[in-house]
């Protein structure tokens, strides 16, 4: 049976039909062969234009046919890559961009050195087939993958490459400064607009700058640049901001920002990432990461606390102490403050002063006073004794903690007995949220006293304000009042003062019969302190 194709003529089909296009220089350059498929790329009607001739001359005539429209055509001369083609002695490969008609195309070009049949070399043999699609789709995809869709910077994973490919010397984090609350206030999309403007206003600025988190923005450096030189950078990064502020739904918002600087060959992001989170906790806007400073030493063990403080939450060993508190008059037991306490894995009692600031850090604070409600609740439900819970100004404007406060004090009808006392010394700054929670429960049954009075932010304006039960004298006064008769006149004022418009007053810190002997002579209503009892579990 014959051949439906003549094998003679095979080749000479392949090539004429190819859509790669085909094509043999000799060592000048000059095309000694092309088939059908490179007529597109060189602008020509025939391939039998090209015989004799190198890419120099298309590209002059091009240029010449196109004056008006320098970017009609873009492909140049590939003297080059032959060149190198030629010195190599081997296949090459190549990947070549330009303007085709106006049209931006990708060509994949194989190269390699080409022999007659004696083995003489004659020039170079090449193909190249168009990757247009198929470049688009991959910068596409690493679009997706590398850079933040909401402002166009490159994203952290983004940055991870570069740092593993290129070697930065140092980067520079910064993190916006209580973005959550800006969300919760302002919204999703106006936080995201504040998130646009920081983006934009990078746009002249001579370093690439990444979004690596919802908050925070990054910047490489490659040059040996001096921590004093990082930082001159970090305050340029501050002026951006400073000098315009940032608008939102017709309001003018400041935002703050804590900076981190590191200088490492290795593990850059995490030496960063300690940096801004020493800044995050400490008062200074810009931190170092530095071996001599045991920042990293101070995270560990931060991190290691937050672990624990977690950890504690969901195993419940959180737990509650409780104080007593005596009426003066009856010497009798008239209510328990309640104590938090948290117990590690060997069963030790830590004390408050060793996590509770630090849980107000890392976010777990809330989580904390929670339980406390809902132990303390519990505890005496079934009790007849009163009990008082401490709350800050933070726990007050914390929808969820008020919720939870209602929920258990409602379910185990215990709004008769609670006392809630508000911490004092924080300051009030927005007397309207204060005023309705202490509507909010004392319509429910439950009191209100005002913890710490006497110092820091103490203001008698507290009390006509805000409609209270109880002042718990500062413990600071208390303790010097056999000794200092400054502080005995403070409490004086303040005990004739409350009488005088019906509310109570508590001494805390009595520790010995000489102060609780005293008090009672200035008319101190309650005393609590280690003379009267400890904290202990009931």
């Amino acid at each position: 049976m014959k051949p439906a194709i003549d094998p003679e003529n095979l080749l000479k089909l392949i090539s004429e039909y190819s859509p790669d296009m085909l094509w043999i220089k000799d060592l000048e350059g000059r095309y000694l062969y092309a088939n059908n498929a490179i007529c597109k790329g060189l602008l020509i009607a025939t391939p039998d234009e090209v015989f004799g001739k190198d890419d120099d001359f298309f590209v002059k005539r091009v240029k010449e046919e196109h004056k008006e429209n320098p970017e009609y055509h873009t492909f140049s001369s590939c003297s080059n890559s032959d060149e190198e083609t030629l010195k190599a002695m081997k296949s090459l490969r190549f990947i070549e961009k330009g303007n085709i008609r106006g049209k931006l195309k990708y060509l994949e070009v194989d190269k390699a050195p080409f022999f007659d049949e004696n083995g003489k070399l004659v020039g170079v043999i090449g193909t190249a087939r168009d990757i247009t699609e198929k470049i688009l789709l991959k910068e596409k995809n690493e679009k997706l993958a590398y850079y933040d869709q909401l402002t166009t910077l490159p994203n952290r994973q983004k940055i991870i490459l570069d740092i593993n490919t290129n070697f930065p010397t140092a980067c520079i984090v910064f993190n916006i400064d209580d973005f959550k609350e800006i969300n919760d206030f302002f919204g999703t999309e106006n936080a995201d607009k504040i998130l646009q403007d920081i983006a934009n206003r990078f746009l002249d600025y001579k370093y690439i700058v990444y979004r690596i988190d919802g908050d925070e923005f990054a910047i490489l450096f490659y040059e040996n640049l001096s921590i004093d030189q990082l930082k001159s950078q970090a305050q340029k990064i501050l002026t951006l901001f400073d000098e315009e502020p940032f608008h939102v739904e017709d309001q003018t918002i400041s935002i703050g920002f804590s900076i981190g600087i590191a200088k490492a060959k290795d593990n850059l992001l995490t030496k960063v990432d300690i940096a801004v989170n020493h800044a995050k906790n400490s008062s200074s806007d810009i931190s170092v990461y530095e071996e001599s400073e045991n920042i990293e030493k101070k995270y560990k063990q931060n991190l290691e606390m937050a672990t624990s403080i977690k950890e504690a939450i969901l195993e419940d060993r959180i737990v509650c102490h409780y104080q007593p508190l005596i009426d003066i008059e009856t010497g009798e037991i008239y209510s328990f403050e309640t104590l938090v306490r948290m117990i590690d894995k060997d069963g030790n009692i830590i004390p408050p002063i060793k996590f509770l600031d630090f849980s107000k850090k890392v976010k777990l604070y809330s989580s904390i006073t929670r339980k406390v409600i809902k132990e303390a609740c519990e505890t005496f439900k079934h009790r007849n004794e009163n009990f008082s819970i401490n709350l800050n100004i933070a726990d007050i404007k914390d929808k969820e903690t008020v919720k939870e406060i209602i929920k258990n004090i409602t379910e185990t009808n215990t709004a008769s007995k609670v006392t809630f006392e508000i911490l004092e010394s924080e300051g009030i700054e927005n007397y309207d949220e204060v005023i309705s929670f202490i509507n909010q429960i004392k319509a429910l049954g439950a009191k209100i006293a005002i913890d710490d009075f006497g110092t820091g932010y103490s203001n008698f304006e507290h009390l006509l304000r805000l409609d209270v039960n109880y002042i718990k004298i500062d413990g600071s006064l208390i303790k010097n009042i056999a000794s200092d008769e400054k502080h005995r006149i403070i409490v004086e004022t303040i005990v004739s003062f409350a009488r005088r418009i019906g509310i109570k007053t508590v001494a805390e810190f009595v520790a010995d019969k000489q102060i609780l002997e005293i008090i009672k002579e200035i008319g101190v209503s309650c005393a609590q302190g280690y003379y009267i009892g400890k904290p202990e579990k009931l």
